[in-house]
């Protein structure tokens, strides 16, 4: 099975048939999905695969933090909602940014914890001042002793396993069941990552975020 905490995990399942990467659909619109969950679901690993996959460009939001949040995170400090305000707009403000060169695709795949609903909403701004965006979501969901087991392992990030159950304290799981006036969030996909490979989940979310964009935007995403 392979490994949650490394990136060789990609190799395989990165390319189509063919041995080659999937072409950028030919849209009208722009695609930012947010791939979001508590402390090591796997943010980073879904992520990259996904924007290999098609062709999206990858933004790493942890690196949309402050040096002040990474030291706090890094010394186990739970952030708060003011440590986090500017992050979140820095990385609303990204999503209306033009690509950084003419061969970048204007589409994204961006990781974000997106613990709360507030925190999404700041997130969705970005479609509602740019009419071209379709801003969506992916929380990658476990139980937290998996989080925390799996935090334990990895090596080398900031965020340790102390801080799983300070984020559990906070999380407010996003429900695309329930109607918006009842608090549902019709624009995110629930993931389940507890007990399965990495293959198999980014399967899953490759092949759900292809059926969102298909019933949007047609046969965009047929290949030549």
């Amino acid at each position: 099975m392979a490994d949650w905490d490394t990136d060789a995990a990609l190799d395989g399942h990165l390319r189509d048939q063919n041995g080659t990467a999937e072409k950028k659909p030919k849209n009208e619109h722009r695609w930012i999905w947010f791939v979001t969950g508590p402390t090591a679901c796997g943010k980073t690993t879904v992520a990259k695969a996904l924007a290999k996959n098609l062709n999206f460009t990858y933004v790493e939001g942890d690196n949309y933090h402050p040096k002040a949040n990474v030291e706090k995170m890094s010394r186990g400090e739970p952030l708060t909602d003011a440590d986090r305000a500017g992050w979140l707009q820095a990385l609303a403000e990204h999503e209306t940014a033009a690509p950084p060169t003419s061969k970048s695709s204007p589409h994204l795949v961006i990781t974000c914890s997106a613990l709360k609903r507030h925190y999404r909403d700041i997130l969705r701004l970005g479609s509602e001042h740019a009419g071209d965006l379709r801003v969506r979501f992916i929380f990658l969901s476990a139980p937290e002793k998996v989080l925390r087991e799996r935090a334990q392992k990895r090596k080398g990030h900031f965020a340790g396993e102390n801080l799983v159950h300070s984020q559990f304290n906070i999380l407010e799981m996003p429900d695309p069941k329930k109607e918006e006036e009842e608090g549902g969030e019709k624009d995110v996909l629930v993931v389940d990552v507890d007990g399965r490979g990495v293959e198999e989940v980014e399967r899953e979310v490759l092949e759900r975020v292809r059926g969102e964009m298909g019933r949007e935007e047609g046969d965009f995403l047929r290949l030549n």
